[in-house]
């Protein structure tokens, strides 16, 4: 079994040496690769194209693994797979393409495609017309169309071999990756980070991920797999990393302490200036952020502006021009559109009615409020893991938890909102008291409760209480539900074990 990769065309108008250079890349690349699927597949490159040998026959899972790691390897514009035989003459191409297509093309219409290269004593017009006259005399009902045939012949003549060719695949036309130094994506989970990401890997950079999380055990897990599935399908020929920077204490210092107007923008420059120190510790060239420009509230020019002021490191938004329609048909093309639209939008917790345009001056003195020494302590105790060993020993995201709607004797509801949020849509149970522990402090704080009684966790949409639950119990706490109560109206009133 054969197949020849045809190069992304801007590679062959380069100079010889970098050409050379380039291919050896996909070559490297398609080698590293193909070892996850069997050690009989080999790439081989000539200054035009590229040959896949496969020295055994493949079952079909390895055959599908083997079109989809082509179909996702940068730098491949299209790829054939065909059968090679050597020829000596024109009729001997014809006789060799009549014993492959001759029962296919049968009471159909075909047209024959050549594509040649090297000296012969023919052009590829010829051969054309040779085959197909030749295909139609020996065919019962055949007859040539074309414009619109039922089948396609494709054969390719290349010195004194003729290839021909079985299927015919075009995909995308990328750089090869390692042609670009190292840049560091942040990633959030939600649609714009993937794209980001994905748009960096085909601009031929090597791309780590760095993760901040605010407090979610389940975010984590999530972003790791869909970080994990990005890797493997568009650039497992790179061992990236992933890093994690736990903010929870920081998110927790912010809500508490600094205005609300300034919350989000100040936690983008805590992003940025925490990219900047791992940038500069890393060689990392450039730290790549999904803003698009004013897309939300915050995310206008000087907006962007003063958060860029945070770093010293080069800041790329690919996405900078991109409405979210593009960005999400991007994200259907890459395959993460499922995986995003399941996941919740973490950071609106602190994105409370943000300034759209903020001065540096007004921002730089609510940012002397914070405690600069939390950043410090998370950076120091990031987490580095290989992205290939990301989900290994991760906490599950599957744990039951059980949901109530009646508190019973010996339990308490806990609303682990914010204390803005519970004002808005407060939790009122006639003859029950509700003790108010915001998320943030939910970990640390949980274990200093009375560890007798049974606690009831509750919030709008059940995604924090479900997030703060699996943490604790991963911790071995046992005495914990979800509360999830009939609301009637904008208050809530249940019965009670009372």
């Amino acid at each position: 079994m054969k197949f020849i990769v045809k190069p992304f065309s801007e590679i062959l108008i380069k100079s010889k040496p970098v050409r050379k250079k380039y291919l050896s890349f996909l070559q490297t690349n398609c080698n590293l690769a193909f070892k996850k699927i069997d050690n009989s597949i080999k790439a081989k490159f000539f200054w035009d194209r590229q040959e896949i040998i496969v020295w055994k026959q493949l079952d079909s899972f390895q055959y599908n693994s083997l079109i989809t790691t082509l179909s996702r390897m940068p730098w491949i514009e299209s790829f054939l797979e065909v059968i090679e035989q050597n020829f000596d003459s024109i009729n001997d191409i014809f006789e060799k393409a009549s014993g492959y297509y001759q029962n296919d093309i049968e009471n159909k219409s075909f047209v024959v495609r050549v594509r040649r290269s090297w000296n012969h004593s023919f052009s590829s017009i010829d051969a054309e017309r040779y085959v197909w006259w030749w295909l139609l005399q020996r065919s019962k009902n055949s007859k040539v169309n074309l414009k619109n045939p039922d089948i396609v012949i494709n054969i390719e003549i290349k010195d004194d071999k003729v290839y021909l060719v079985k299927n015919k695949f075009i995909w995308i036309w990328w750089y090869p990756v390692w042609t670009q130094d190292k840049v560091i994506s942040l990633i959030s989970g939600w649609f714009d980070s993937w794209v980001s990401t994905y748009s960096m890997i085909k601009r031929w950079c090597k791309v780590d991920y760095l993760f901040f999380n605010l407090g979610w055990v389940a975010h984590e897990l999530w972003v790791k797999q869909v970080a994990n599935y990005i890797w493997k399908n568009f650039s497992s020929w790179y061992k990236a990393k992933f890093i994690t920077i736990n903010f929870q204490e920081i998110v927790s210092h912010i809500v508490k302490d600094l205005d609300h107007k300034y919350r989000w923008i100040i936690l983008k420059r805590l992003f940025l200036m925490a990219a900047d120190i791992l940038a500069k510790e890393n060689n990392y060239y450039a730290i790549v952020k999904w803003d698009s420009l004013w897309q939300v509230s915050s995310q206008t020019l000087k907006n962007l502006f003063v958060i860029d002021k945070a770093s010293e490191t080069l800041v790329l938004r690919p996405l900078i021009s991109f409405n979210k329609q593009e960005i999400i048909n991007d994200s259907m093309k890459i395959w993460t559109y499922e995986f995003a639209c399941n996941m919740p939008e973490y950071c609106a917790v602190i994105s409370d009615k943000p300034a759209t345009w903020a001065k540096l001056e007004n921002v730089l003195n609510e940012e002397k409020k914070f405690d600069f020494s939390l950043l410090e302590k998370a950076i120091n105790n990031k987490k580095i893991q290989f992205i290939d060993e990301v989900l290994e020993k991760e906490v599950s995201w599957d744990i039951e938890i059980e949901t109530c709607h009646i508190v019973w004797q010996n339990e308490i509801i806990i609303d682990v909102r914010e204390e803005q949020k519970s004002q808005e849509n407060p939790l009122i149970i006639e003859w029950f008291n509700i003790l108010k522990l915001p998320f943030f402090d939910l970990e640390f704080e949980f274990p200093n409760l009375d560890q007798t009684k049974t606690y009831l966790f509750y919030c709008n949409k059940w995604m924090i209480s479900k997030n703060q639950a699996i943490l604790l119990k991963n911790k071995w706490f046992k005495n914990i539900k979800i509360f999830k109560p009939v609301l009637t109206d904008t208050w809530c009133r249940i019965k009670t074990w009372k």
